[in-house]
């Protein structure tokens, strides 16, 4: 991680800023000598092709989430600052995006991942913005809007050593299967995750699936129980925990955030 941090400190130097909202995405990229362009692209959210001293970007087109967008290109410039000498293509999709807690996943695309949640949530700032607050969606929604990133970059980012301010659990689950699972340091209990089944009955992101629609606003955290999610010691008396679930209809994805009060 020392080496994603250090090359994004380097563009921060480079282009005289201290976090990436002080100028726009696109500025910083562009003064690397990198063109963004967007078109359709099939079976890819984005690509870049380099040179030792250039590149060029290329967006689908089809993406109309200024999140996602910003997320793609700070990827993309990971890619730039970290692996040009080494692969002048890459080509990224959701696998490569969204699913880089999976074990042995493909540690390049890994580190381009960890250098845009840096590059757009630094970790100090991020810290910063979480100190001090009770922890719910709300956090979630105040890190997204902050930072200008997906709720899912934003829990994602939560879940790294020392971002985040309390314990949780994160799932995520697409097609109705469970795909991989992440917890903070601090978290506690034994899950019963199985990948490749379907998430467990009474758990939120059960009932997501079966509606095909996630709950919202004042409903947005539902009570659930431990043993829903977690396995319960000899003589355990069962006990109340929350489930949050952040579900992308279009590639029928989802992250179940739990948390105990």
């Amino acid at each position: 991680m020392s080496k994603v941090i250090s090359a994004v400190k380097k563009v921060y130097s480079d282009c005289g800023i201290s976090n990436p909202l002080q100028l726009p995405l696109e500025v910083i990229i562009e003064s690397k000598n990198i063109i963004i362009k967007e078109e359709r692209i099939d079976g890819a959210d984005g690509r870049i092709l380099m040179t030792k001293n250039s590149g060029v970007i290329t967006l689908n087109a089809s993406i109309d989430f200024p999140p996602r967008k910003r997320f793609i290109l700070a990827h993309e410039l990971g890619h730039f600052e970290l692996h040009r000498l080494i692969q002048p293509v890459f080509s990224d999709n959701d696998e490569t995006l969204n699913h880089s807690q999976q074990p042995n996943f493909n540690p390049v695309e890994a580190e381009a991942n960890d250098f845009a949640a840096e590059f757009l949530m630094p970790t100090d700032l991020f810290h910063a913005e979480c100190k001090g607050k009770k922890f719910d969606h709300n956090v979630i929604e105040h890190l997204a809007n902050t930072f200008q990133v997906s709720k899912t970059a934003a829990i994602l980012k939560f879940l790294k050593k020392d971002n985040g301010n309390h314990p949780v659990f994160v799932v995520c689950c697409q097609d109705n299967k469970m795909k991989w699972f992440k917890k903070t340091e601090d978290w506690l209990y034994f899950s019963r995750f199985q990948k490749g089944l379907p998430p467990p009955s009474g758990t939120v992101a059960n009932e997501v699936f079966k509606k095909g629609f996630s709950y919202y606003a004042s409903e947005a955290i539902q009570p659930i129980w431990k043993s829903d999610w977690f396995e319960l010691k000899e003589r355990e008396i069962d006990k109340e925990f929350f489930e949050y679930c952040l579900f992308v209809p279009s590639f029928n994805y989802l992250l179940s955030v739990i948390w105990e009060k």
